[in-house]
């Protein structure tokens, strides 16, 4: 389903896909290419259908073959950046498609683009104007948020965000894990790495095997949380700092551009300055 909303975005419901395409030039919308990438979009999701296998593997190709779908493509290549056997293509699929819309998007003429992916984010302005992203701290929309500034020159293209009580299975205790990158696709994988480190070993953390709740899942035979209740104020700073030390490795190897880890109320940037915290 493509609908045209009241302020001229366009929201696409496929499958798995809830995107919202905001699409402009020279402060008009353009809910016209709008709708064109959502159909873009619709026809990588049904040709990565006929690959599912090939997405839910850990044995990527040394080289991609050229007949997979674009989407494919860019999944592949995110999570071997990374460099983390245990993840699969699936885990960049969601940033993945946010940076194909992207990218068809700028292509068609447009100046400014936000596609929101169930939270992965991939974004650009061209037009020299800046771009606020805000992130929930809490449930409370009217609560805390971390505020992230973005202009064109600063490179980040891909906001993604992670975290336990999102769309897909975390083996953290991380509420947000946000990575921001060069592209939609690794910041998506690189989200899920980092919240995943946020790991660790606590009597109120109750887990179980991926595949025992989701038997379509590609985290087969690996744990996952499934709630968090009480967790002490020791284990939560040194799930705090596992994230952080994630997030680390990975702005050291220039993959991402920055990022942000909350434990409860507890957060932690890199680079310092990247974003700020407003109530």
């Amino acid at each position: 389903m493509i609908e045209i909303m009241n302020d001229q975005r366009v929201f696409l419901n496929h499958g798995p896909i809830q995107m919202v395409l905001d699409i402009s030039s020279k402060g008009l919308k353009e809910s016209k290419i709008a709708i064109d990438v959502a159909n873009r979009v619709m026809e990588q999701f049904e040709k990565m259908l006929v690959y599912i296998n090939e997405a839910k593997s850990k044995n990527i190709e040394s080289e991609i073959p050229d007949h997979y779908p674009e989407v494919l493509k860019k999944m592949m290549h995110a999570v071997r950046l990374v460099g983390d056997i245990s993840y699969t293509p699936l885990a960049a699929v969601a940033g993945s498609f946010s940076e194909f819309a992207l990218e068809r998007a700028i292509e068609q003429g447009a100046g400014r683009v936000i596609i929101n992916n169930g939270g992965d984010i991939a974004l650009r302005d061209i037009e020299g104007n800046q771009i606020l992203v805000g992130i929930p701290l809490t449930n409370d929309p009217s609560g805390k948020r971390i505020e992230i500034a973005i202009t064109d020159s600063m490179g980040i293209r891909g906001i993604c965000t992670s975290g336990f009580g999102g769309r897909s299975f975390t083996k953290g205790v991380a509420d947000k894990a946000v990575a921001l990158g060069y592209s939609a696709s690794v910041a998506d994988v690189c989200a899920t790495f980092i919240g995943n480190e946020t790991n660790v070993d606590d009597r109120s953390i109750v887990r179980a095997l991926a595949d025992e709740i989701d038997s379509g899942t590609d985290l087969t035979g690996q744990l996952i949380t499934l709630s968090v209740n009480g967790l002490s104020r020791e284990s939560k700073l040194r799930a705090l700092l596992n994230g952080y030390y994630a997030m680390e490795k990975l702005y050291n190897k220039n993959i991402i551009i920055g990022g942000v880890v909350m434990v409860g109320e507890d957060v932690m940037t890199i680079p310092d300055h990247i974003a700020v915290i407003k109530n």
